[in-house]
């Protein structure tokens, strides 16, 4: 294959501006959560997202109707990766920090690896001590101490759903890799994302009777449109445009950076206090994700 340096050039640009916008989601959402309950702003958000990314592909490829064998399984998807982790993952954003969210959402692909390792994919010793490494980081941030441990209150119940978030998100990648290949990126991204939309569409009527309309100031509004469109919808093409382009391989340490900017952010904008102790666990995650990733990308050893 020729090597062509602008796709090479345009694959890191699309990857660090989602990145970027992903990584600002957590502060932005959590904002807008201030005044909309969880239940409204993931049923809404998701609704708009999905009909954009309808949108586009109908726009790219025609807007062809699942076939009755993928029916089950897209909507599968969709209940598992939007559904349950958009209501998990709101939520979780009303009871903990967006810093600390973005750092153990972050876990995903450590997770992916054990869900990989049941299904028959044997892992090295040294990706196993990525593994727990990674998990002695995320240990750290919950506790947020290295002389004590605190465990057990404060925002311990949001750092629980972040977590199972990762697992979603995991499970999610470890099943669609046959979907992806077979009908495409986007068409899966599309369909998965508006029967996930569907389903939780019902789940508005919670909170609707709370929702004070006349608290969404213009800072509101622009946050929900930016988790959306941009997040919801575009980020997933960028994604994915960046991936065709670089390979999965290449890519993959750029979503090393999501809790980086999002900790940034959240600081910036929230104000939110992060510690050295956190500093120093995430740090830890991130290192045994990649520790894990290359011991992965070679055979295990017995």
């Amino acid at each position: 294959m020729k090597f062509d340096k602008t796709s090479v050039n345009r694959g890191d640009a699309y990857l660090l501006l989602t990145v970027i916008i992903w990584g600002n989601t957590f502060p932005t959402a959590k904002y807008v959560l201030g005044v909309m309950p969880p239940t409204v702003f993931a049923s809404t958000r998701y609704l708009l997202a999905a009909f954009t990314l309808m949108a586009v592909l109908a726009w790219r490829e025609g807007l062809k109707l699942p076939q009755r064998r993928d029916l089950l399984p897209l909507a599968g998807f969709g209940f598992l990766g939007i559904t349950m982790m958009q209501l998990l993952w709101t939520n979780a954003l009303t009871l903990s920090t967006a810093s600390k969210g973005a750092i153990l959402i972050a876990t995903s692909p450590i997770w992916a690896m054990i869900l990989g390792s049941l299904r028959g994919q044997r892992l090295s010793r040294l990706a196993w001590g990525g593994v727990l490494l990674s998990f002695a980081g995320v240990f750290l941030v919950i506790n947020n101490s290295l002389t004590a441990i605190t465990v057990g209150g404060g925002h311990i119940i949001g750092d629980l759903l972040f977590l199972a978030v990762a697992f979603c998100w995991a499970l999610f990648s470890v099943l669609s890799p046959p979907y992806l290949t077979r009908l495409g990126p986007l068409y899966v991204s599309g369909w998965s994302m508006l029967f996930g939309a569907l389903l939780l569409a019902p789940a508005m009527l919670w909170g609707w009777n709370g929702m004070h309309w006349a608290a969404m100031e213009a800072g509101h509004w622009a946050g929900f449109l930016y988790t959306a469109i941009l997040a919801g919808a575009l980020g997933y093409l960028f994604w994915y445009e960046g991936i065709n382009r670089l390979g999965i391989a290449r890519s993959v340490i750029y979503s090393y950076l999501i809790p980086v900017f999002a900790m940034i952010s959240a600081v910036a904008f929230l104000g939110e206090d992060v510690s050295v102790v956190q500093l120093i666990g995430a740090a830890i995650v991130i290192l045994g994700l990649v520790i894990t990733r290359q011991a992965t990308t070679k055979p295990p050893t017995a």
